[in-house]
């Protein structure tokens, strides 16, 4: 039964170091430079051998290095990508939470102005009738100013959700072409 592997290999190169060291020897001794050249060879082919085995070795093990450097890499992407993500995820969360509730305040200053509208008109109402023509007119003009303010403020504000919404589809799309410049 025989072994593949390196062990096998070491052991075949120390046989073969050994025969090329005998020739050699033998070689010396009989005068015989022919069979000393060709265990000086043998020797030779040996030690190449051994060396280029180190360097296949190296080989591997700066593979191995270069994979584990890869996949952490990678993983640093991913976990970046992710990041940006979900910072993108929370400015539109943001965005959206502020766009809402400057709506909710336009709606309420709203409400509030047709409420005030409404108990100014029934206290007008209750003086003289005709003091409450003009006064629910005059009132009426007023509530359509406030609520044409209060209009022109929901705007804005819609219009500043709107720029908070843009700004983060610009970081999202930003991050999207980060990520995949690293990949």
């Amino acid at each position: 039964m025989t072994e593949d592997g390196p062990a096998q290999q070491a052991r075949q190169d120390i046989a073969d170091k050994v025969k090329g060291r005998a020739k050699e020897v033998i070689g010396a001794i009989t005068g015989k430079d022919d069979i000393a050249d060709e265990g000086r060879a043998q020797q030779a082919e040996v030690k190449l051998r051994r060396e280029a085995e180190a360097e296949e070795t190296a080989a591997a093990v700066q593979a191995e290095e270069a994979a584990q450097n890869l996949a952490e890499a990678e993983k640093d992407a991913a976990d970046a990508k992710q990041s940006v993500e979900d910072i993108t995820d929370a400015n539109e969360a943001a965005a959206q939470n502020d766009r809402l509730e400057q709506q909710r305040a336009a709606e309420a200053k709203a409400m509030q102005t047709a409420e005030l509208g409404r108990v100014a008109a029934e206290n007008a109402s209750v003086r003289k009738m005709e003091e409450a023509v003009v006064d629910r007119h005059d009132e009426e003009l007023s509530a359509s100013e406030e609520i044409d303010a209060a209009t022109k403020d929901y705007a804005d504000a819609k219009a500043k959700a709107d720029a908070l919404e843009r700004r983060a589809d610009e970081a999202r799309k930003n991050a999207e072409q980060k990520t995949e410049g690293t990949e």
